[in-house]
């Protein structure tokens, strides 16, 4: 779903990234705010590869945006095996050297990677003001797609930071923009739904979401595999907008198609799945909780803190907002 950007390519904020960055909101944070692969011996080779070229470009004193570009690879790499003070550094070193007229493509994507990297841990403040200057350039480059992205990624900011208008507005940018799109992404468009009722739902307009949920749902089935982290948010969503407008068997329904889904998943790395069932547990045990079913609340609370174990062991340095977890889900 992102594109290439002249030097690196950025992950997907679609449903995937949404079921994991929507946290707060759904108990759902994932091990990372991107769903990446596990980190590779041929991964740590690269890197070396990388400053190796950073090095030898240096030495043999190429141009500003040469540099710029290897630096901007290496802040990527780094960002990837979650070695977040190196790719903030990395990043750094890219932004010095591609500010510039020429290379402002590049620096929007360095900026928008800088704000990911804030977003992840737990610098809101840090993650907005850079998001919003990627966000400009590319508007000023006419670049609809990486314009729509961008509203997407602010707009989750915004609901981290509980502000639901605003998140409301920026959400509803994005979906303009895809919508003047010839050819939408359907994930970017079911992230952008689901992003957009999430910021309604918090102002206490869960109708309205449910009609977003509806229309997300419409397009992932679709367009979008069955069996997918993509149909874990939707389902999970559209449960959790069923349940907030009174209709209690139809929200757990939709609940538990979401846990099935989460509990047959395969091919992702483990601690990203842990966390995708954590996220739907988590809700399904505050549903069980308030429609009083203490035995089935225990049962499912009693599940969390297992999985809850294991993902402390198998991701205990990529836990992102841990802050805002500890706060609890924001639930209308």
């Amino acid at each position: 779903m992102r594109t290439l950007i002249a030097v690196r390519q950025r992950h997907p904020i679609g449903p995937a990234r949404l079921l994991c960055a929507l946290a707060v909101a759904f108990a759902f944070l994932s091990c990372t705010v991107k769903a990446r692969t596990q980190i590779s011996q041929a991964s740590a080779e690269r890197v070396e590869m990388l400053r190796g070229e950073i090095k030898g470009a240096e030495e043999r004193q190429r141009s500003a945006a040469e540099v710029g570009g290897l630096w901007l690879r290496l802040a990527n790499r780094y960002q990837d095996q979650l070695e977040f003070a190196e790719a903030e550094d990395a990043f750094g070193h890219s932004l010095r050297l591609l500010r510039t007229p020429a290379t402002q493509a590049a620096y929007a994507d360095a900026l928008d990677g800088l704000g990911s990297l804030y977003f992840e841990t737990d610098r809101s403040a840090e993650a907005g003001n850079c998001l919003r200057k990627s966000l400009a350039i590319y508007q000023a480059l006419g670049d609809q797609i990486h314009t729509e992205k961008l509203h997407e990624t602010i707009a989750l900011v915004l609901l981290f930071e509980r502000r639901f208008h605003e998140a409301e507005a920026e959400s509803a940018e994005g979906l303009k923009e895809l919508q003047s799109l010839a050819r939408a992404d359907a994930g970017e468009t079911v992230a952008a739904y689901l992003t957009h009722g999430c910021a309604l739902c918090h102002q206490g307009r869960c109708s309205a979401a449910l009609e977003d949920a509806n229309r997300a749902m419409a397009i992932a089935q679709a367009k979008l595999p069955a069996e997918s982290l993509d149909m874990v948010a939707v389902w999970l969503f559209r449960g959790f907008d069923e349940w907030k407008t009174g209709s209690a068997e139809e929200g757990e329904r939709a609940m538990g198609e979401a846990l099935r889904i989460a509990r047959g998943l395969t091919g992702l790395p483990r601690p990203v799945l842990v966390n995708a069932q954590l996220g739907v547990l988590r809700q399904y045990a505050a549903f069980l909780k308030a429609t009083h079913r203490k035995r089935e609340a225990g049962q499912t609370e009693s599940e969390i803190v297992r999985l809850e174990s294991e993902q402390h062991l198998a991701c205990s340095n990529c836990t992102v907002n841990a802050a805002a977890l500890s706060a609890g889900p924001l639930l209308p």
